[in-house]
């Protein structure tokens, strides 16, 4: 990682007290039951807020491309509403950031899901692409390779996808940021595992692309119960997870992806 493992497990409490503060964390809170969306259809399209720059445009319409290849989890850009310094949430959808937020904390992408205050449901979500790594003059990351995985692998954890050890952009290892650059079978195939059952209600501005009349999983929310944890980053992890409690009572988790050295 960015100067060494050793100082950033050191500062990595510090770091995220700051940056989780700033967004109105007050205590740490329970692991939410599923990480899904609701939806009524089995199938439905995901809004996704374009707050990039040129740069980041045609690796978010391509990640996009590839995501879309499957059945169950459609995303469609829209225009963003937000500044990309601050990349706030909007209900129903996930907005999409790039910007340079700094190399302190040693965070290359990020990730956070805003559930509601049963944790059951995502209610809105935000994906952030560290400029401060990816523009640096001879930096490993400023390459096309790095910025389409780094996007394609945030885009999967929006609507809840975890970590694999495959061939999949979903893989957190750092020879995947350069080399496993879109999604897999197993990817697509955990999507329809996860929106299987219907909801009675929805968290998702936008409209449903198919509707498969499959039954409730009642499993789905204890399988994916327990994932998340509060994060505390060691020297052989590439991504941890923070599971906080907002001042309004609804649960977030963040994903954060490290760069290294």
């Amino acid at each position: 990682m960015v100067r060494s493992r050793m100082h950033h497990a050191a500062l990595v409490g510090l770091g995220l007290v700051m940056m989780l503060s700033s967004w109105g964390v007050m205590r740490a809170g329970p692991t939410p039951t599923g990480h899904h969306w609701a939806r009524k259809p089995s199938a439905f399209t995901l809004q996704v807020g374009d707050n990039l720059d040129s740069k980041w445009r045609g690796i978010l319409q391509e990640a996009v491309a590839d995501w879309n290849k499957g059945d169950t989890v459609t995303f469609r850009i829209v225009n963003g509403a937000s500044s990309p310094q601050q990349c706030q949430p909007t209900k129903g959808r996930v907005e999409v950031c790039n910007w340079r937020y700094g190399t302190q904390e040693g965070w290359l992408g990020l990730t956070r899901l805003y559930f509601d205050k049963s944790g059951e449901h995502i209610e809105e979500a935000t994906v952030q692409l560290n400029d401060s790594f990816f523009d640096q003059n001879g930096g490993r990351y400023n390459s096309t390779a790095a910025r389409q995985h780094t996007m394609c692998h945030e885009l999967g954890h929006a609507p809840g996808l975890e970590h694999v050890d495959t061939a999949s952009c979903m893989n957190n290892s750092q020879s995947a940021v350069f080399n496993n650059l879109v999604p897999s079978k197993q990817d697509f195939r955990e999507f329809a595992r996860i929106y299987r059952h219907k909801d009675a209600t929805t968290t998702v501005g936008g409209k449903h692309k198919h509707d498969k009349k499959d039954k409730h999983d009642h499993d789905t929310r204890k399988r994916q119960s327990g994932q998340a944890r509060e994060a505390v980053h060691t020297p052989t992890e590439t991504e941890t997870v923070s599971v906080e409690t907002l001042a309004d009572g609804r649960i977030l988790v963040t994903h954060i992806t490290w760069a290294e050295e």
